[in-house]
């Protein structure tokens, strides 16, 4: 009893300390009183800012940089063609288009715009910023488009066939909310994402991997792997690596902390946990090894 009260008389500084912090509504960060205090903050920051002299000449110099069609158009290949994101003065939100390699070589090449997220955005009357495509390997046909509205944390996902540029009808659409995804195979996705309670981090992030198959209701994926609420870095979930063999190998990140990561094979008997140091990253499979990076000895 005494060892237990000495445990209950230590957490009552903390406690009384959370009671004293004259901040700690804004913990409620999509609270009305916060985002109020927020906005009134950049609002006084923004004006304080631009009412210095040398504001308007810098603010016009980077605007040129950031707008200039001088700038290299950066490619990734899928398939047979290479993928650009690009933003200009016509196109703010950014536009997602592709070429040929014969034509990537050119001083100006043809693109055709494969993405519009200006128009794509009033057309759904939403103000869409484009967070990335998550394409099923190795074909690369089917994706999987992140919609974020004015570029907040939460993504609307919906698949996308790249084949005929267009949204497919009755594939894959995974509502809004902070999650992630990927391809198990070409009609299954590997999900984290809030299922209601005890399902989130307290850090706010997805703690399930769920398995999703095609033409079923989203409510019904399977779960295969569960962490803990205490999980406070970005989130457990699922990724699969693809060699250039075709090599699957679906793996599991287990975010205990920022910097510390528990990783796992999901096996079809379950997730098995590989002996590697909690500051490690798997960054890919070749001739069906993995591929990790060391932050602490092995």
């Amino acid at each position: 009893m005494r060892r237990l009260a000495a445990i209950l008389m230590s957490l009552v500084p903390l406690a009384a300390a959370a009671q004293d912090d004259p901040y700690l509504w804004l913990e409620d960060v999509t609270g009305d009183k916060a985002v109020a205090w927020v906005k009134e903050q950049n609002k006084s920051s923004q004006g304080e800012l631009e009412a210095r002299p040398e504001f308007k000449a810098i603010h016009e110099r980077l605007l040129a940089i950031y707008n200039s069609r001088e700038r290299i158009p950066f490619a990734a290949k899928r398939g047979g063609w290479l993928y650009n994101f690009w933003q200009d003065a016509d196109n703010p939100r950014g536009i997602w288009r592709r070429t040929t390699m014969d034509e990537y070589r050119k001083p100006e090449p043809k693109w055709e715009t494969v993405i519009d997220y200006d128009a794509l955005g009033k057309e759904d009357k939403q103000s869409w910023v484009g967070k990335g495509l998550t394409c099923f390997e190795p074909e690369e046909e089917h994706c999987m488009v992140a919609l974020s509205v004015g570029g907040e944390d939460a993504i609307t996902l919906r698949e996308f066939d790249l084949k005929s540029a267009k949204f497919i009808e009755g594939g894959f659409v995974m509502p809004r909310g902070k999650q992630r995804m990927d391809w198990l195979d070409k009609d299954t996705l590997l999900i984290g994402r809030d299922w209601g309670p005890g399902t989130m981090s307290e850090a706010g992030y997805p703690i399930t991997v769920r398995k999703w198959k095609r033409g079923t209701p989203l409510e019904s994926a399977v779960e295969v792997y569960r962490g803990s609420t205490k999980d406070n870095g970005y989130g457990d979930d699922g990724e699969v690596l693809v060699d250039g063999q075709g090599h699957r190998v679906p793996t599991i990140e287990r975010s205990v902390t920022t910097f510390e990561t528990e990783h796992y094979l999901l096996l079809p008997s379950g997730p098995k946990k590989l002996g590697l140091p909690m500051k490690s990253r798997i960054e890919g499979l070749y001739d069906n090894q993995l591929l990790v990076s060391l932050d602490e000895d092995w």
